[in-house]
């Protein structure tokens, strides 16, 4: 967890001790990732977003083994840093969005006064999967990791919200967001061309459900352990265009999940699917619960159900019809939109 009581006075500028031949680089991200710009002003206004909304960018700079900076922004027009072209660097750029999610939890941070940066008093503080504060600048300070640290460097958890309604939060090695993520290794500053593409990969795998007989009342499909990703409610209206999209930390390495030890795996996705009637009757898709087959990155999952034939003596019960599933890849160059 972030520790408060570590927090450290930091400067936004680098430390003293470094060249003074250092270079201002702008960064951008490249890849699977882009940026629709069009959408960001309507009339020449830019739109307001709610903080549950933005995306949010995580840079991370080291200089051999050493942590040399970190910054989390909501602007990428922000996005730049000093470095000395004496040293060979490593710099990751992590992209966080809510996806068809409902937002990345955050706190508000309010201990400025007592740890020498009362300016950042009130600004978003972020846990998982980065920790810090949301400043829009990079901090440059030896012991950065005392008081923040990076993607994936506190384990592997998202934290997100579970609904738009409320304040409620879900914390699991997967998450209703969408996440892009890229680093270059043995970076060396060149002066003549001061700026750095950082290709990205997409971190995410995607659910889709089908059901051609869905032409009354809805289905309700809800998470359990060990991943209780927010549910499901697919009307025969919604169910063609409703997706959901998942991140996972480990894809930043990785193009499949690694399930782990024991009966229930790290990254199961565990669900109950339930066919409501308007007059109230219910019936279970599949034994209760189904542990899905959990899609490697940039795979959609497609689940396919069959309703049981319905008759006026029909009760409410079990459907022994069983779920089944199809795998795809999916379009890697999806826009981000702010």
């Amino acid at each position: 967890m972030y520790c408060c009581s570590c927090q450290k006075n930091t400067d936004n500028k680098p430390s003293s001790t470094t060249s003074s031949q250092k270079v201002m680089i702008t960064l951008q991200p490249g890849g699977e990732f882009t940026v629709d710009q069009s959408a960001r002003k309507i009339n020449s206004s830019t739109i307001a977003k709610t903080i549950r909304d933005s995306t949010y960018y995580s840079v991370e700079i080291w200089n051999g083994s050493s942590k040399y900076a970190l910054g989390i922004f909501d602007n990428p027009d922000s996005i730049h840093f000093l470095l000395d072209p004496a040293y060979t660097y490593k710099i990751r750029l992590v992209v966080l969005q809510k996806g068809t999610g409902h937002g990345f939890y955050r706190d508000y941070y309010e201990w400025g006064d007592s740890y020498g940066n009362p300016q950042d008093n009130g600004k978003p503080l972020f846990y998982y999967p980065i920790g810090g504060i949301l400043q829009n600048h990079m901090d440059y300070a030896p012991n950065i990791l005392f008081y923040s640290y990076g993607f994936g460097e506190n384990g592997t958890d998202y934290q997100t919200f579970t609904s738009d309604s409320t304040g409620s939060i879900v914390t699991g090695p997967l998450a209703e967001a969408t996440t892009y993520a890229g680093e270059v290794k043995n970076y060396t500053v060149d002066a003549t061309q001061p700026t750095i593409t950082i290709p990205m990969r997409r971190l995410v795998f995607g659910i889709k459900y089908t059901c051609p007989q869905l032409t009354q009342g809805r289905l309700l499909v809800t998470f359990d352990y060990p991943n209780y990703l927010p549910g499901k409610v697919l009307y025969p209206n919604t169910i063609d265009t409703d997706l959901g999209i998942y991140s996972a930390v480990e894809f930043l390495t990785a193009d499949t999940l690694q399930r782990g030890s024991g009966t229930v795996g790290t990254y199961d996705i565990v669900a109950s699917i339930k066919w409501e009637l308007p007059d109230g009757r219910t019936y279970n898709i599949g034994n209760g619960l189904t542990t899905l087959p959990t899609p490697g990155r940039n795979q959609l999952l497609n689940v396919n159900i069959t309703l049981p034939l319905l008759d006026s003596s029909a009760t409410s019960g079990n459907s022994t019809l069983s779920l089944k599933y199809s795998t795809t890849s999916w379009s890697t160059n999806t826009p981000i939109r702010f």
